[in-house]
């Protein structure tokens, strides 16, 4: 994980992620009509999914976005969804396969609730929309937020808008031995894991 340049709380990002300008980045968030936008670093980002997806009423739902092409410029993903899911699998989920979720630079990743329409979405660069249907979740939101030390900010600042021609972004896939997100869909089968293309 490469520690960001600014002054204040370091700030994390992810293994994949290769950015030479992090100035600026910081955990925060901007509030949105029903819902967030947020960036928290790498390194508490498992942690954060943890205490996040405990606020998710039960069943909840695990996805992955996999770029076909196997870069961050793909325009086309296979989408795989793991339904119906207890907070305890959902937390042990993330305890096993969390470092790659955060270290992996190409994949896309969320959680939701089958019924009740909260979802938390980990898109490129780890920017994470939030979507929140209900006043009291949002309201746990902000505290979890706080207790994070995220600040709530007009305009939040992502590693996009810091990539620039002579400083650009490279993205790329994180393995551990030899295991890439790329092999979850097949680990997580017996599970129930399914393309959403051929439920």
């Amino acid at each position: 994980m490469k520690q960001s340049s600014g002054g204040g709380e370091s700030f994390m990002l992810p293994c994949g992620i290769d950015l030479p300008n992090t100035e600026g980045l910081k955990n925060a968030y901007e509030e949105q009509e029903g819902g967030f936008e947020a960036l928290i670093s790498a390194d508490r980002l498992a942690d954060f999914l943890t205490d996040y997806t405990a606020l998710i009423p039960e069943p909840i739902f695990f996805f992955l976005e996999l770029p076909e092409s196997g870069s961050a410029e793909s325009e086309d993903y296979r989408l795989y969804y793991l339904d119906n899911c207890t907070r305890p699998v959902i937390k042990t989920l993330i305890k096993e396969y969390g470092s790659l979720l955060v270290g992996d630079g190409v994949c896309r990743f969320g959680f939701g609730g089958n019924e009740s329409g909260d979802e938390i979405y980990v898109k490129l660069c780890k920017v994470m929309s939030i979507y929140c249907p209900n006043a009291e979740r949002m309201s746990k939101a902000r505290k979890l937020f706080a207790r994070y030390g995220m600040e709530r900010t007009e305009s939040l600042l992502t590693p996009w808008e810091l990539a620039t021609e002579s400083t650009p972004m490279i993205c790329v896939r994180a393995e551990e031995d030899g295991i890439s997100l790329f092999d979850l869909p097949e680990m997580l089968k017996a599970a129930g894991m399914y393309e959403a293309e051929s439920k």
